[in-house]
């Protein structure tokens, strides 16, 4: 379970998010930081996946953004402080009881980022937002 609370600008469209909290079955946890850790760089793909991560082509079809320069990624300041919490069940069929989690953060994150978004938009009549969650898009959505 994967959860986000999130301020959208309702002039600009840009989206903070404010807290992120992920529970995540991990099996047996064998060392706990490498868990968090993979936990955390999920959600931190998951988050460029939601907000930032979308190709865009002109009208020759050539990507708009070629270099990491041109195309947005989260950074620092874009990853908060996440609240993890692991929900340890052993699996039955493997000798360790250990899961695997690096996945996890990524479909959570998009998911629960989305919903939060549309979440924090229904008020005003949006009820649909395509990923990637871009201020334009949510901007379009707002005065469309």
């Amino acid at each position: 379970m994967h959860v986000a609370v999130v301020e959208v600008d309702a002039d600009t469209g840009r989206v903070r998010v404010i807290r992120y909290v992920a529970v995540d079955d991990c099996g047996r946890v064998l060392v706990p930081a490498i868990v968090d850790g993979q936990i955390h760089g999920g959600v931190a793909q998951g988050i460029g996946e939601a907000l930032y991560e979308g190709i865009t082509y002109d009208a020759n079809g050539t990507p708009s953004a070629a270099t990491l320069r041109s195309y947005t990624i989260p950074s620092a300041p874009d990853l908060l402080p996440l609240e993890i919490v692991r929900s340890e069940v052993p699996v039955p069929g493997n000798p360790l009881g250990a899961k695997g989690v690096g996945e996890s953060g990524v479909v959570g994150a998009v998911a629960a980022l989305r919903n939060a978004v549309i979440d924090a938009l229904s008020h005003r009549g949006v009820t649909h937002v395509d990923v990637p969650l871009t201020p334009e898009r949510i901007w379009r959505a707002l005065h469309g």
